[in-house]
């Protein structure tokens, strides 16, 4: 693929964008996908599920009933985790779920989906992202017009609260900065909407 087609907002064809050569060559790492999409989710886990043991329990320490003589079963306390409203063996505790991926793979990855992205004909290059009014009806029905509807990714080349504003009621649109995006991102939308200049300034980053 040399070209993509740049469509206006009406989605009319209006011209062609050149995609780089390295891009074009890129090969899918399945691996390195698969390490780095596992340590954004991990990332992302607050690892603040806890549970109370049998020593955490607000509880009496008296002993319950006597060791002998009463035809029960011994018990020590109504802590104990086969009581009701007893402690919990073995329950989750508060941990780090957190993985660091390396910056240089974090940039592998994203240059691989960015290049699947571009074969399988899942980005849309437009014009220039339309000023909406933070309306999400306007921003809906650009998005059909321009052929991607479902779970787009709009990329931004800087702040733009009115697209923000307008996609976020819209089911699986996501906004995001050129900076700030990643493999987890392309791999967890449909089409790729980006403006021609943001485009370009994409590839030189990945490039």
């Amino acid at each position: 693929m040399d070209t993509l087609k740049v469509v206006n907002n009406d989605g009319a064809v209006v011209g062609e964008v050149e995609v780089s050569a390295k891009l074009a060559q890129v090969r899918v790492n399945p691996q390195l996908l698969h390490d780095v999409i596992v340590g954004y989710q991990r990332n992302r886990r607050r690892g603040t599920a806890s549970t109370l043991t049998r020593g955490e329990v607000s509880a009496s320490g008296k002993k319950p009933w006597r060791q002998k003589g009463t035809g029960r079963a011994r018990a020590g306390s109504v802590a104990s985790p086969i009581w009701r409203g007893g402690g919990v063996t073995f329950g989750p505790q508060p941990r780090d779920f957190k993985r660091p991926i390396p910056r240089r793979l974090r940039e592998r990855a994203l240059e691989a989906a960015f290049a699947d992205k571009l074969r399988e004909g899942g980005v849309v290059v437009v014009e220039r992202i339309p000023d909406t009014g933070g309306k999400t009806k306007e921003m809906a029905r650009w998005l059909t017009q321009v052929d991607a509807q479902r779970k787009p990714l709009i990329v931004l080349g800087e702040p733009g609260e009115d697209v923000v504003r307008a996609a976020r009621n819209i089911a699986g649109a996501a906004v995001a900065r050129m900076e700030s995006l990643t493999a987890w991102m392309l791999m967890n939308h449909g089409k790729l909407v980006v403006a021609k200049d943001v485009f370009n300034k994409l590839q030189e980053r990945l490039g």
